[in-house]
Parts: structure tokens; sequence; C-alpha cells
């Protein structure tokens, strides 16, 4: 009895496990293989890097894998930096008439990697994931700066 009560919990997370997998990158059904997305700022300082994946479409392969890594950078941009939101909402005679939302981000990508890329020609849709390590180099200061910017400490 003592093992069924031992064994039957042990089961249980094992089969649960697997399933607590975070991918924040859509399955795509067009691509065999899907890259991981790592975006979480928590998961990225264990795992020692950020991970991001860039969708894109072209008349060419190039422009596709073009299109792909330049929404990737955007998405490490907005990672670290952060997204600058203004909104503008515009009210004619006590009613919202029209709501207009940009969302912006700035920033420099350096020190980046590909960890893969997928073109599909039928349809002319490519994906990269664009690798950013943190524990490299110079990049101490960017652990540290997100570490401050996470906790909302900032140093002296």
């Amino acid at each position: 009895m003592k093992i069924i009560r031992f064994l039957l919990p042990a089961l249980l997370l094992i089969m649960l496990l697997p399933g607590c997998k975070k991918n924040t990158a859509p399955a795509d059904p067009e691509f065999k293989n899907t890259f991981t997305e790592i975006s979480d700022k928590n998961d990225a300082f264990y795992k020692g890097y950020f991970q991001v994946v860039g969708r894109g479409s072209g008349e060419s392969k190039s422009m596709a894998l073009l299109a792909a890594r330049s929404v990737a950078q955007a998405r490490l941009v907005e990672i670290i930096e952060g997204v600058e939101v203004e909104r503008n909402t515009l009210i004619k005679e006590g009613k919202v008439q029209g709501d207009i939302i940009e969302a912006k981000a700035s920033g420099y990508v350096k020190f980046s990697s590909v960890c893969g890329e997928q073109y599909n020609p039928e349809t002319g849709n490519a994906e990269v994931c664009l690798r950013l390590p943190l524990r490299s180099g110079g990049l101490g200061d960017l652990v540290e700066s997100l570490i401050d910017k996470y906790d909302g400490v900032k140093k002296q």
C-alpha cells in the first residue's frame, strides 16, 4: 500500500511534466520542426540565452529569410528594451469613434546568432530562429540590466 501511495503521485508528475514545456511560438503545420521561443526573462536567465522565432514571406528565398530575420530581431529588441505604447482615442458626441494604438520599440541587436532557419518554396514562407546569449564576453552588463529591470531595482 505504501508503494502505491508513492508511485501514484510520482507517475502523475512524470506524465504531466512534458506538458509543462513552454513554447510561446505558435506551432506552424507548414514546417516540420518549429523552434522553441525562450522570451521569459527568468527562463532566459537560467538557460543563458534568449531565443526568438520570426516568420516572414517574400518573392524569393533570400527575401523571405530577410523578412523572418527582421521580425526575430524586432522581437529581441522588444524583449530587451521594452515597448513604448501610445494610444489616441477619438470621441465624438460622447461616443468612441476610433482608437489609434501605436507600439514602438527601438534598439540595437548585437551578438545574436541564427540558431536555425527554414524556407518553404511552395508558399514562399520562412522561419528564422535567433539566439542572444547572456553569458559570454562583454554581455555581463546586459544580464545585470535585465535583472535590475526585472526586479525594478536600480543600482546607484
